[in-house]
């Protein structure tokens, strides 16, 4: 399982049946971090690694498609130097997702690919890669632990990824991942991702606080969650909101 940005900050409730196999409750995992059609301003602080902090906010919207086609649109609103940068996201069931960068200083839109997907989001402990929703289609899974509340496990990504094993730690009672553990090419500890508080929205648990530490550099970045709407009415997410055409008229 990859760890989605956007996705990772929403998050369903629990299903009803057990799971029994590494690959069920990574199946359940990820529909627990599915919602449709949602709308988030969110709070995100670059940390260097001598303590000094640059905070950066941005709307993130979300909305499932025909074909249960997810986009997710992201734009920076503050400061002045990122403001109107747009990251839209396509996650397609059966093939590989589109990333489009769109920078407004160069009026330009970029495909996220190959080896830019292993580059920094917008100078966040965050890469492009790790945005993505869906498994490569050679990942494997494993339950390396089975107690108390929480499994582990432990993926192998497989295919041209930046990283050589991801483990997990899932919460039973509702299948939301808690952590998620990157060990970059040599095998070595790299990222790790902790959900730091949450709150229930009805029946939906929204993660309203993670940390994302590269243990390597010795920095961070802290996502919060400012305010959010769930549900919303599909016609404020028009299919056009999510095309290059529309970033590039501004968002």
């Amino acid at each position: 399982m990859r760890a989605a940005l956007f996705s990772f900050l929403l998050l369903l409730p629990g299903l009803a049946n057990a799971a029994e196999t590494a690959e069920e409750i990574m199946a359940h995992a990820r529909a627990a971090r599915q919602v449709e059609n949602a709308v988030q301003t969110i709070e995100m602080v670059i940390i260097s690694k001598s303590g000094g902090e640059r905070v950066r906010e941005l709307e993130i919207k979300v909305k499932v498609g025909e074909g249960d086609v997810r986009y997710s649109l992201a734009r920076f609103l503050a400061p002045s130097d990122v403001a109107g940068t747009q990251l839209l996201l396509i996650d397609h069931p059966e093939t590989v997702d589109e990333q489009l960068l769109y920078l407004p200083a160069v009026k330009r839109t970029n495909r996220i690919s190959g080896k830019s997907r292993k580059g920094s989001f917008m100078g966040s402990d965050f890469s492009y890669e790790d945005m993505e929703l869906s498994d490569p289609p050679d990942a494997s899974h494993d339950v390396t632990s089975d107690s108390g509340d929480v499994w582990t496990i432990e993926t192998r990504p497989g295919g041209d990824s930046s990283y050589t094993k991801l483990i997990t730690t899932v919460r039973k009672a509702d299948y939301v991942p808690q952590k998620i553990e990157f060990f970059d090419g040599d095998g070595e500890l790299l990222k790790i991702l902790e959900v730091t508080k949450s709150e229930k929205d009805g029946e939906i648990t929204l993660v309203t606080e993670s940390l994302m530490k590269n243990v390597q550099k010795g920095t961070s970045t802290r996502l919060n969650v400012k305010e959010h709407r769930l549900n919303v009415p599909a016609e404020e997410l028009p299919d056009e909101l999510f095309t290059k055409a529309h970033m590039e008229q501004g968002g």
